[in-house]
C-alpha cells in the first residue's frame, strides 16, 4: 500500500479499524472493502518491520484488539468473512511477533 511508513503505520491503523470494525460494532455495518484495506494495512505492517527487533507496543495492541474485536462481533453476526478477515489479522499480528513478513506464508 502506497504511502505508509513506520512513522505514519499506527495513526493508519486506528483510521482503518475506526472505518471497519466499529460500525460493525455499534450497528452491524459490514463494508468488506473496508475490511479489506485494513487487512491490507495490516500486511503491509509485516513488511515495514520485518527486520526490527523492537515493535510500538501500542501497533501490536491494535493489531490484536482488532482481530479479536472482530471474531467476538462475530459470535453474534456468523458470517464466515468476518471469521477470515479477523484469522488474516491475526496472522499479520503473529508474523511481526516472529519477524516474518504476509510474503512468507
Amino acid at each position: 500500500m502506497e504511502g505508509l511508513t513506520k512513522e505514519n503505520i499506527l495513526e493508519k491503523l486506528r483510521e482503518s479499524v475506526t472505518d471497519a470494525i466499529y460500525p460493525i460494532s455499534m450497528g452491524n455495518h459490514i463494508d468488506i472493502e473496508k475490511l479489506n484495506e485494513l487487512v491490507g494495512i495490516a500486511e503491509e505492517t509485516t513488511r515495514l518491520f520485518k527486520d526490527d527487533e523492537y515493535i510500538s507496543k501500542k501497533l501490536l495492541i491494535e493489531l490484536f484488539s482488532s482481530a479479536d474485536g472482530l471474531k467476538n462481533d462475530n459470535e453474534y453476526l456468523k458470517r464466515k468473512e468476518l471469521d477470515e478477515i479477523s484469522d488474516r489479522l491475526m496472522l499479520c499480528y503473529n508474523l511481526l511477533i516472529a519477524g516474518k513478513t504476509i510474503d512468507e506464508v
